[in-house]
């Protein structure tokens, strides 16, 4: 499971999407401390340290089904060894904190709680989280009733200082979530606007060729499709005639009714050309219809009282050829229109 979210196709998902970087983090945390833990263990045998051999191995032990838990069920599973961790880290610190074995040793895991919880939880649980070991441990550290439970001798300055560098160790890792949380949304913003851009051309906020093959991934299997071609006729004569702003606001009024009559996706194709898709051709609209639509438009010119008119060619082809071959058909029938005298939808249905 490891070794699949880090592959090569892989990790650029598990970057940006949220769940599955939680997973990746939370089977590196359970595999790491699982590890740690089953050496402990041997270790604590070694030493014939009982209590702290038992709880090592039963950690080790929690690590494993949550390691399961995390891997095998999903995004309930996930959230079930969530909760459960903070339970058994919270109860094993405590433990580590009470009994002290060896030599006062075992509390100074605590000072992990902080990286640890930010990491896997987040900074608003993970802070609930910390500033309850902080009061267990003030508990124990600073309150008689708390030290008089201790089954360690822990010196004077260690009990009083401890505390105080477990806050420190605590907003570290707050700072530090607080920095990669930033981070994070900044490139999820940036991921997102790149995404938008590269398949969006962005005068007329239309498809753009990247952007209509993407849809028709997406889209069922293609059966009977319908392509339009759609070219502005004489649109060099009002760039000539009214400036390259006009022409600008030309195409995306343009584009935008295409997109309203047709009730499609549109596709700026290149220039002054467009192109609407129709992954079913029986729901596809009349290319006369689109045609008189753009002839009745009406643009306002900027700092002009001039309404501009505008005319269309549109080539319309439908049928069971790829893709390709009716962009082709379609790009045919509308030069045809336009050899025709423009201002004309000519079709092959």
């Amino acid at each position: 499971m490891l070794r699949n979210l880090l592959s090569k196709k892989n990790i650029i998902s598990v970057i940006t999407d949220e769940t599955k970087r939680k997973m990746l983090q939370y089977i590196c945390v359970f595999l790491f401390l699982g590890f740690v833990s089953a050496f402990m263990t041997v270790f604590n045998i070694l030493n014939e340290k009982g209590s702290l051999t038992v709880a090592t191995s039963l950690f080790s032990l929690l690590c494993l089904v949550n390691y399961i838990l995390t891997v095998k069920g999903g995004k309930k599973g996930l959230v079930i060894s969530a909760v459960a961790f903070m339970v058994e880290i919270v109860v094993m610190l405590t433990f580590f904190v009470i009994s002290g074995n060896p030599d006062g040793f075992s509390a100074i895991w605590v000072a992990m709680l902080p990286a640890c919880g930010m990491l896997l939880f987040g900074k608003k649980r993970a802070s609930y989280l910390c500033l309850a070991m902080l009061a267990i441990l003030i508990f124990f550290f600073w309150v008689p009733a708390g030290r008089a439970l201790l089954q360690f001798g822990y010196n004077e300055t260690f009990m009083m200082r401890f505390p105080i560098l477990y806050i420190a160790f605590f907003l570290l890792s707050a700072l530090l979530e607080t920095i990669r949380e930033i981070t994070q949304r900044e490139l999820d913003r940036l991921r997102d606007t790149y995404k938008y851009l590269s398949a969006h051309d962005y005068l007329t906020n239309m498809l753009n060729r990247t952007g209509l093959a993407e849809l028709r991934k997406k889209a069922a299997a293609e059966k009977e499709l319908a392509v339009f071609m759609i070219d502005i006729d004489f649109f060099k004569n009002v760039n000539d005639s009214y400036g390259h702003d006009a022409g600008d606001l030309v195409l995306a009024r343009v584009a935008e009714e295409i997109a309203k009559i047709s009730g499609n996706e549109v596709c700026r194709w290149g220039g002054e050309e467009f192109v609407v898709w129709f992954p079913d051709a029986g729901k596809v609209c009349d290319p006369e219809k689109l045609r008189k639509g753009i002839e009745a438009l009406e643009i306002a010119l900027p700092n002009s009282e001039k309404m501009l008119k505008v005319t269309v060619s549109i080539g319309a082809a439908k049928g069971a050829d790829n893709f390709d071959m009716l962009v082709k058909r379609a790009d045919e029938l509308m030069y045809q229109a336009k050899q025709n005298g423009r201002n004309q939808a000519v079709s092959d249905f």
